[in-house]
């Protein structure tokens, strides 16, 4: 079972209005120095007009973050990430980690990583039983 995580998205972009970076701000990842792996990026996380989502390993936990698009704007900004993971094959996260200081502040951690990119949950467990059935 996937634990679920609380994140913000942001969006960079030039100054012809095109994405040139996504960031998944997240909250609540232990404080680890793993690398997340086995990301992936559900388009449509449960069918159409359901949540985007990416979902990541990390020191052995699975976990989960939602970027739930309500208004019609904001619909346009989900195509607009889903094109950039499936042209670019990259993923940004970002947490804070507290440093192992007296007053306990805190710092940003990032990972630029590979992210496989799927329109929904149902092509992506087809294709995880395709790359089982090949090994």
């Amino acid at each position: 079972m996937s634990i679920v995580l609380d994140g913000t998205l942001g969006i960079q972009r030039g100054p012809e209005g095109r994405i040139l970076n996504v960031v998944w701000f997240l909250y609540g990842l232990p404080d680890s120095e793993s690398v997340p792996e086995n990301v992936v990026f559900l388009n449509q996380s449960f069918g159409e007009y359901s949540p985007q989502m990416i979902g990541f390993e990390l020191d052995g936990e699975e976990y989960t973050v939602y970027a739930d698009w309500e208004s019609a704007d904001e619909r346009r900004n989900a195509t607009e990430v889903a094109k950039f993971y499936q042209t670019y094959g990259y993923i940004l996260l970002s947490a804070l980690r507290k440093n192992a200081t007296v007053n306990n502040e805190y710092r940003q951690k990032e990972w630029l990583v590979p992210v496989q990119y799927f329109d929904d949950y149902v092509n992506m467990i087809k294709a995880f039983g395709q790359q089982v059935g090949t090994i």
